[in-house]
């Protein structure tokens, strides 16, 4: 049995849900004006994955006849929701953010201190880490939402058909290289890996996995340690010399690869479980990252932020979030997305673990969030991501030597934090 499986154990005490209240208290803040209407402007970047299920609780929630009305619009992806949050004259009064961004659209006055509204019951029932991930000096600048752990799924039937099928989950690199090396020689046209490189969250994801030492230490990122540069080389190594991994995809081209049913193992976002799993016709596991010496996972999530143009309407806009986060939305979005619950109410549910027995895949994903740690940087995300991905580029597209690209990098980025910070 593995290892992560008597993690759950500490997942399933909780019995009770604990309701939700609103907070009544008024706030007066922000100079920055609103969308004119007598509805409570939603904006979010939650796209193909689960926009539907989102749109389905807001509608639900407007079903409900709760004034005001609630119009939730899509923005794009997460980058460009957090530029127009920053560039638009007018903003909306509710906004489904990324962590990340926090600290700048804080610096900027776009977001408002939200800790007048949240009651004490509903701090307790979601656990520290998740508020910390929110919090800024002294305010709390989201309701924590939907969270998810980097995963690997696993197309068993690939894995079958080159002689390696197995379900129990790797706990090293190491035991994944021979499962590659077999599907590149007993399949035809098909790879064993991708892992997607696009941003500090992807290199981080890996290079902690592969190497058990952590890339952010305090404020500063160390992205040419020994370690690192060994295991980048080594990816690198998958595309160029083991020909186990697709060169020059896009993450957007490798998914549809693996639902293709053409490539073996793919590493992507739980809040893709749902998705992958009804798309591939094929037997699919959902593996966590290997961990050497038990390395805590990163975790990335979104929260319930309400603008500056927002806060004045706190009572209305809470009540809404209540909604979203209560006992019923957040197994619907559990089941419907990938996305674990945070809420330690929902948590061990009974609805949930018969649901397990049915879905296992399901627990991999709030297993590897109750052991990992959030991923909330504070500079300035958006510019650290444009520097690492060209730097990435070259690496895993251009195939130019690791070492000199990490240094390079190393030092661009020192001299950037140094400004940002």
């Amino acid at each position: 049995m593995s290892h992560r499986f008597h993690r759950y154990g500490m997942l399933c005490r909780v019995a009770l849900f604990i309701p939700f209240f609103t907070a009544s208290l008024l706030y007066a803040g922000g100079n920055r004006k609103t969308s004119e209407t007598d509805g409570i402007q939603f904006w979010h970047s939650v796209g193909t994955y689960n926009k539907e299920v989102l749109i389905s609780i807001v509608g639900d929630y407007n079903k409900t006849e709760q004034q005001p009305p609630v119009q939730a619009v899509f923005q794009g992806s997460d980058s460009e929701l957090y530029l127009k949050l920053l560039s638009q004259e007018k903003l909306p009064h509710l906004v489904l953010i990324p962590v990340q961004y926090l600290q700048a659209l804080r610096e900027n006055g776009v977001l408002a201190d939200a800790a007048p509204f949240i009651p004490n019951r509903t701090r307790e029932d979601i656990d520290l880490k998740y508020w910390d991930a929110v919090s800024i000096d002294e305010g709390i600048y989201g309701v924590p939402f939907s969270f998810d752990s980097t995963i690997l799924y696993v197309n068993q039937h690939i894995l079958r058909i080159s002689g390696t099928r197995q379900h129990s989950e790797p706990d090293a690199w190491e035991e994944i290289i021979p499962i590659l090396a077999k599907i590149r020689d007993n399949t035809d046209e098909r790879w064993g890996l991708y892992i997607p490189m696009e941003s500090l969250q992807h290199f981080t994801a890996f290079v902690e996995s592969y190497t058990g030492k952590a890339v952010q230490e305090d404020r500063k990122l160390v992205v040419n340690a020994p370690e690192t540069l060994d295991a980048m080389t080594t990816l690198q190594n998958f595309v160029y010399r083991d020909r186990f991994m697709p060169p020059k995809l896009t993450s957007t081209e490798a998914e549809q690869l693996f639902l293709s049913g053409n490539l073996g193992i793919l590493m992507g976002s739980s809040s893709q479980l749902v998705f992958t799993q009804t798309n591939l016709p094929y037997d699919l596991t959902a593996w966590g990252m290997p961990s050497p010496g038990d390395t805590a996972p990163i975790i990335s999530g979104s929260c319930l932020a309400i603008t500056s143009a927002g806060i004045s309407r706190g009572r209305d806009i809470f009540q809404f979030i209540e909604y979203l986060i209560n006992h019923e939305n957040a197994i619907k979005w559990h089941t419907h997305t990938g996305s674990p619950p945070i809420q330690n109410s929902t948590k061990g549910s009974l609805d949930l673990l018969i649901f397990y027995e049915e879905n296992p895949n399901y627990m991999t994903p709030i297993i590897e969030l109750e052991r990992g740690l959030v991923f909330a940087p504070r500079f300035d995300i958006y510019r650290v991501d444009g520097v690492i991905r060209r730097a990435l580029d070259r690496i895993m597209v251009g195939g130019e030597e690791p070492a000199r690209i990490l240094n390079d990098l190393q030092r661009e980025l020192d001299m950037l934090l140094l400004t940002t910070m």
